[in-house]
């Protein structure tokens, strides 16, 4: 018995590390499907008080139609997004980060931090 749930555990631990270096391929066949030139945005993001912060973010827009990448830090409170603009608006991504209760801004340079 012990025989078997060790193979049962080793073979789970194989296919969790296959999917993560061969399944997640999604980010590269969403820039392949791009047929436009693509944008990139940065936006200074207010309201962020940890790592699940930065997470949901980037995960909401990430399966957002039309933003092929998503990276925000948490340190710097800035957030780099890179888009189609013939599919989603620079004010349609700041709307989605403020519906997720958030404040962003393009103004890089007068803006205040609320964390």
């Amino acid at each position: 018995m012990d025989k078997v749930a060790v193979l049962s555990i080793s073979m789970a631990m194989i296919g969790g590390i296959g999917w993560f270096f061969f399944g997640n391929k999604d980010d590269e066949q969403k820039q392949e499907k791009s047929s436009s030139k693509t944008e990139k945005l940065e936006l200074n993001i207010s309201g962020m008080h940890c790592a699940g912060c930065v997470a949901g973010i980037e995960a909401t827009l990430k399966a957002t139609e039309g933003v092929l990448t998503a990276s925000v830090n948490l340190a710097t409170s800035k957030g780099v997004f890179e888009y189609d603009p013939s599919k989603i608006s620079k004010d349609q991504i700041i709307q989605k980060i403020k519906e997720l209760g958030y404040d962003a801004s393009e103004d890089l340079q007068n803006f205040e931090k609320k964390s």
